[in-house]
């Protein structure tokens, strides 16, 4: 009986080739795009999950309410913190310290080699995570020990080659670092990311940072956690404060929890999360859910309103099928395996569609699907039930209800649909629209701001300007002679130093004003420079002077302030005022320069104070201002003087406008998601129109033919059919235009610098995706009700 069912239903696709291909291409274009956000999704969601205590693990964070503060939440906690709480906390099974160490210089034999994402860690940090070390208990037992490396496989063979690399020595920073081990690489989704793993177990000679991890001053240590099962984080947050205010750590700091599975997509706002290095956004995770969903309703009711268009034209079939003795049983089954049969052949499609574009990153999207369905099969069988649901759903309509029509009306010509079975579809295209409608809205919008903030002036200048690192205390030796080399280069227009750049996380100090509340010091932003580094970046001095060596005591006892720094200690003017720095040895500095608001974090954050302390010596960074001319040239010389001078360290630089444009990638890869889908969508919901319109033309072809032949106009039969869709789509934009602002309104809140919603040019996006959508909708009306419209009535009239 399937067999006789399926060979029928293949016999019928071939028969109405013309709604079999709409069918097919509208399936397939809203499952491949279903599959495409679902797997972004699942891929997103999946974060640290692998790990068997993952609904256990917790990291520490810090709520940062001092004064001068605006971004708060931070990723960083006290040093001494994670290990307080695994002593004084019965509640904390485990807990484990890290420290950031990013790009590290390893020499091997002279020979330097870059590790890109290195991290401090303890033996305990392997009991929290589920991490592939070889030999790991041979290997955690000779990591517990100052000065021992473990590296992944892809680090360890970039230095080593096929060479063994256990037991090897590296140096770094001028100290000896033994290879005690290796792993495999995490090829499941993590936000940890890393190639070496270095011993955080000081040495006698590291009095220094013995002290600092054992000590409660300041934020900057990372930390993670393993509560008992059935813990609650909040008791365990309010005896972590605790331990906090009894050693005399600062009460603005309040101790946080953030749970593992958490931290991918929960830290679009945490500054100092050092190594996180593919944040994602929660916010758009569930806007592409919702995108997700919507684009498979409205293939789903394209679906429903092209089947029952379609059956339509099949009654007289069925009513031969009733009077030779089909049971209702036999033509119920029948349309539900053609529907089953349509849909999940187009879920197969997209399944291989989808494959193929993700495994040669043809979409640039971070997964592969064919990867993810490995991983977990459920997925693939979850995609291939959807499609058989969808198809079951979408047959169930027309099935019963032309079985369930006498046979003999049938055969008279009498059928017709019921007025609930018309407002049904009805209501489907007015749902689908009015997802067209919100996706275009949100298009518009969500582009406006990308646009808005890559294109805002950031208050420096990020084209033509290279970033070098020079942070290896091996070329402090060398730098002043590269850097005159490259001073006396006409295509470099001016260099500088700096120990950090625009993008990147800044450092936080703390700074009294002189004459104010000792006991209530500022917390703002920090870095350094030299009296070069303004001209490089293009940034503007609006009162005072930039730092000079000719004054001789700048690097002691000058500061210079940003803007922001200044209304927030609420100056009228700021230069010749002092700030006082430290606790017991108080050192103070007078402002001699106030520097022009400058955008050093996302747009997410409001521009916060700044101290900018003046540093001529080599630092972090060698920033240079060049001719866009000559790009290529300059790069050659740029590389053959640092070969020439540094033959032992490998040429590192950036061009300064595309790092600075990463803190973008999550927002630009968002809209162009969404511009993409939208444009689908449309396309979706116009099949979904001529579905309806072809069902309606068909029930009322008598009616027409009547009109034509009493003297009705072509124009009077093509807007008496359409009126009535112009109202569905003015229905859906009166639906969609609430549902989109109030999304845009609560996307958009998130950006400190943003386009005003309420804005004239904003409102008419509105106005103008409606008129689109209609256009859109009068298009794919227009073939139908043209048609039946010019027909011959004596065809539709030949039965009367």
């Amino acid at each position: 009986m399937l067999r006789t069912f399926i060979l029928v239903a293949l016999r019928s696709f071939k028969k109405n080739k013309l709604s079999t291909s709409i069918n097919a291409v509208g399936l397939v274009l809203g499952f491949s795009t279903f599959v495409v956000l679902a797997s972004f999704v699942y891929n997103e969601i999946s974060y640290d999950r692998w790990h068997e205590k993952s609904n256990r693990i917790y990291r520490f964070t810090t709520i940062d309410e001092a004064l001068g503060v605006s971004s708060n939440e931070v990723a960083i906690t006290n040093p001494r913190m994670p290990q307080a709480a695994e002593e004084e906390i019965p509640e904390v099974e485990i807990a484990s310290r890290m420290l950031f160490a990013g790009e590290q210089r390893m020499e091997k034999e002279g020979i330097g080699y870059y590790s890109e994402h290195a991290l401090y860690v303890e033996n305990d940090f392997f009991e929290i995570f589920d991490l592939p070390v070889h030999n790991r208990d041979e290997t955690l037992e000779k990591f517990n020990q100052p000065h021992k490396l473990i590296l992944t496989n892809v680090y360890a063979k970039k230095v080593f080659g096929e060479e063994e690399s256990v037991g090897q020595i590296l140096t770094i920073n001028d100290q000896s670092w033994e290879v005690v081990g290796l792993m495999d690489d995490i090829t499941q989704n993590s936000h940890l990311e890393f190639d070496a793993l270095m011993s955080l177990y000081p040495a006698q000679s590291d009095s220094s940072l013995a002290q600092y991890i054992n000590g409660w001053g300041g934020l900057g240590m990372l930390g993670y956690a393993v509560l008992s099962e059935g813990a609650n984080e909040v008791d365990v947050e309010s005896k972590m404060a605790e331990i906090a205010l009894a050693n005399d750590v600062n009460d603005f700091w309040i101790p946080q929890l953030q749970p593992l599975e958490e931290i991918h997509l929960g830290s679009a706002g945490l500054l100092f999360d050092y190594y996180h290095q593919n944040k994602g956004d929660q916010v758009y995770v569930y806007a592409l859910s919702g995108v997700a969903i919507f684009i498979l309703l409205i293939a789903a009711f394209n679906f429903v309103n092209l089947t029952t268009a379609q059956s339509t034209t099949r009654a007289k079939e069925v009513g031969i099928r009733k009077v030779v003795g089909s049971s209702k049983a036999l033509l119920i089954g029948q349309h539900m395996i053609e529907s089953i049969l349509m849909a999940t052949i187009a879920m197969v499609i997209s399944l291989l569609l989808v494959s193929t574009l993700t495994s040669n990153d043809s979409l640039g999207l971070s997964f592969d699907l064919l990867t993810l369905m490995s991983n977990d099969p459920v997925l693939l069988v979850g995609f291939l039930l959807l499609g058989f649901i969808i198809g079951a759903l979408a047959g169930v309509y027309p099935s019963f209800i032309l079985s369930s029509i006498k046979s003999v009306n049938i055969l008279r010509g009498k059928f017709q649909t019921s007025s609930k079975g018309i407002w049904l579809r009805k209501t489907l295209v007015v749902l689908q629209f009015v997802a067209a409608i919100g996706m275009i809205c949100t298009t518009l919008i969500v582009s406006k701001q990308i646009d808005y903030i890559k294109n805002k002036h950031l208050g420096f200048d990020k084209d033509q300007v290279i970033n070098i690192n020079v942070g290896s205390p091996g070329l402090a030796d060398g730098m002043e002679n590269f850097k005159e080399s490259l001073d006396n280069y006409s295509d470099i227009i001016s260099t500088g130093y700096s120990n950090n750049m625009p993008g990147s996380t800044f450092g936080r100090g703390g700074v009294n004003v002189e004459g104010g509340n000792q006991d209530e010091p500022w917390i703002v932003s920090v870095m350094s420079m030299d009296e070069n580094y303004l001209e490089v970046m293009g940034m503007e001095l609006v009162a005072g002077r930039n730092y000079d060596p000719s004054y001789g005591s700048d690097q002691q006892e000058s500061i210079i302030i940003n803007e922001a720094m200044m209304e927030s200690l609420g100056w009228d003017e700021a230069v010749g005022k002092n700030l006082v720095f430290g606790n017991t040895e108080q050192t103070t500095r007078k402002v001699v320069g106030v520097i022009k608001d400058f955008h050093f974090s996302s747009m997410r954050h409001k521009i916060e104070p700044l101290m900018i302390f003046y540093n001529p010596d080599p630092n972090s960074n060698l920033v240079l201002k060049v001719s866009p001319s000559n790009m290529r040239e300059t790069l050659d010389f740029l590389e053959a003087e640092w070969n020439a001078t540094f033959p032992n360290y490998p040429f590192d630089y950036q061009f300064f406008d595309q790092e600075f444009n990463q803190i973008f990638t999550s927002d630009e890869q968002f809209a162009r998601l969404v511009n993409a889908f939208t444009l689908l969508s449309i396309i979706l919901s116009a099949l979904g129109l001529f579905g309806l319109s072809f069902f309606m033309v068909e029930q009322r072809k008598k009616e027409i033919g009547v009109r034509k032949v009493l003297g009705s106009s072509v124009y009077q039969i093509v807007h008496l059919l359409m009126r009535e869709f112009v109202i569905l789509i003015i229905l859906a934009n009166v639906i969609a235009w609430p549902i989109a602002f109030y999304f845009l309104k609560g996307w958009i809140g998130d950006f400190q610098y943003r386009i005003d919603l309420w804005g004239i040019d904003n409102l008419a996006i509105y106005l103008f995706a409606g008129i689109g959508a209609l256009l859109v909708a009068m298009i794919a009306v227009s073939f139908k009700s043209i048609r039946a419209a010019l027909s011959n009535p004596v065809n539709s009239l030949r039965d009367e």
